[in-house]
């Protein structure tokens, strides 16, 4: 009896291009590479494969076009839910059970016989090749882990390399405000040293008296000295806002 399709056809390939002398090699392989095969059966010159899983179907169908046992010639391989490519035949019906029946009880025992041979083999492939598949599994797996590793990291650092990008515009900001309260400040003293100034030189045309001209002289030094330690804030406050800007740039550059 063939073997039956319905319900399956989305896990299930055809090969064909394959000589049968190396069949059995093709289905190591693809036991090995693709993951555990469900069954398998050949009609004519056309491999069909049923996978156990669907996630094998995506490894399978790179063997596309691959040479295997015969150099001169390829493999065609497709998904049994797709057209067929170019150069093959039309696309095997999913069940052929009445097709079996007509053909007589002789075919249908041939037929059954030959499917349980391949069931053994099929078996005996699975066995053979156990500790091979459960090694390619295991890899895998710890392939899959470090790879989640890796994800969880990098959503980590992105975390706190945004709140630290956060932080650090807050804080430019700050620096930016108090700047602009400073400069306003400089701005105030230099004009009202300015106007001391005219007021001292327009005393000293007028010939202000003693007491009048010592106390503006005595102010002016400490007016001075004020000026200077504010400009030294100020320029204090420029360098680090400049420092934090040229980080921000950068962090956002890379």
């Amino acid at each position: 009896m063939p073997l039956d399709l319905v319900g399956k056809l989305h896990r299930t390939v055809y090969i064909e291009g394959c000589p049968s002398t190396v069949r059995e090699d093709l289905l190591r392989l693809l036991v090995t590479k693709c993951g555990a095969i469900e069954g398998w059966d050949v009609t004519g010159e056309r491999l069909i494969v049923v996978f156990r899983s669907m996630n094998s179907i995506s490894t399978a169908i790179t063997f596309n076009g691959t040479a295997f046992g015969d150099l001169t010639s390829k493999l065609f391989l497709w998904v049994a839910t797709e057209s067929p490519p170019a150069g093959v035949a039309q696309q095997l019906a999913i069940a052929d059970g009445s097709g079996a029946a007509r053909g007589g009880s002789r075919t249908a025992e041939e037929l059954k016989s030959a499917r349980e041979r391949r069931e053994k083999r099929l078996a005996a492939i699975r066995s053979e090749l156990a500790p091979e598949i459960e090694i390619a599994q295991s890899m895998e797996s710890d392939e899959t882990r470090r790879l989640n590793l890796c994800v969880r990291q990098l959503k980590a650092l992105g975390t706190l390399t945004s709140h630290a990008l956060v932080e650090a515009e807050q804080k430019l900001e700050d620096i930016s405000t108090h700047l602009g309260a400073s400069q306003r400040l400089l701005e105030s003293l230099r004009a009202k040293k300015l106007a001391k100034t005219m007021a001292l030189s327009t005393g000293h045309a007028d010939t202000p008296d003693t007491a009048t001209a010592t106390s503006a002289a005595a102010d002016l030094p400490g007016v001075l000295g004020e000026r200077e330690d504010v400009e030294e804030s100020v320029k204090a406050m420029v360098a680090k806002a400049e420092d934090i800007g040229q980080w921000r740039k950068h962090s956002r550059g890379s």
